[in-house]
């Protein structure tokens, strides 16, 4: 499974920062753990809403590609993304390369 976060927009507007995290890639300790993130989130049921959009200007902006046996993708605004979302985001920007 490989998980892309790409985040931009914020008060900087043209900053665009992004990470990858591979299950092949990672040890098997982070390994299960991005799978266990990416099944809490439910992508799946989350890209069929997508996009996710909040209220308020200069919010970050998070678009969420998810390549398993499927490919989900998922665009949301920082205040739209559920609490397990945000931790998905957070771990693959925290461990992603």
């Amino acid at each position: 499974m490989r998980v892309e976060v790409t985040r931009s927009g914020g008060l900087a507007g043209g900053v665009v920062l992004g990470a990858a995290a591979d299950t092949e890639r990672l040890p098997d300790p982070d390994a299960a753990r991005l799978r266990e993130l990416v099944q809490r989130a439910d992508v799946e049921a989350l890209a069929r809403r997508s996009p996710l959009r909040g209220r308020g200007a200069d919010r970050f902006q998070y678009d969420l590609r998810v390549d398993d046996a499927e490919t989900h993708e998922v665009t949301t605004s920082e205040d739209a993304a559920s609490a397990e979302l945000r931790e998905l985001i957070e771990w693959v920007l925290e461990h992603g390369q």
